[in-house]
């Protein structure tokens, strides 16, 4: 969660999904080469990494209603079997929620 936060600080987002996908494919690659008692595999961080995006852009994007947002239960359920088909610990989730 600070990595990728950290990370995104530096800089904005393309607009373009396939680069967004080839920045989030390269971090996960990198992230999980650094960490590697962290994630199963660089797949994982790579879907939590997008989780996260997403999980910004639903809570202060205004255009989303409030009835509309994320919650809590619907980001577990996100990323339930991320981890090689296992989850990842609820409070871990929970922590980044």
């Amino acid at each position: 969660d600070d990595a990728i936060r950290l990370f995104l600080s530096g800089f904005r987002l393309p607009g373009e999904a396939q680069k967004i996908d080839r920045i989030m494919e390269k971090f996960a690659e990198r992230f999980t080469r650094q960490n590697s008692d962290v994630f199963p595999s660089p797949d994982t961080a790579f879907i939590l990494g997008f989780s996260v995006i997403m999980l910004n852009t639903d809570l202060h994007n205004p255009s989303i209603k409030e009835d509309r947002r994320m919650t809590i239960e619907s980001f577990l359920r996100n990323n339930k079997g991320i981890a090689d088909g296992g989850d990842l610990p609820e409070d871990f989730l929970r922590g980044i929620f």
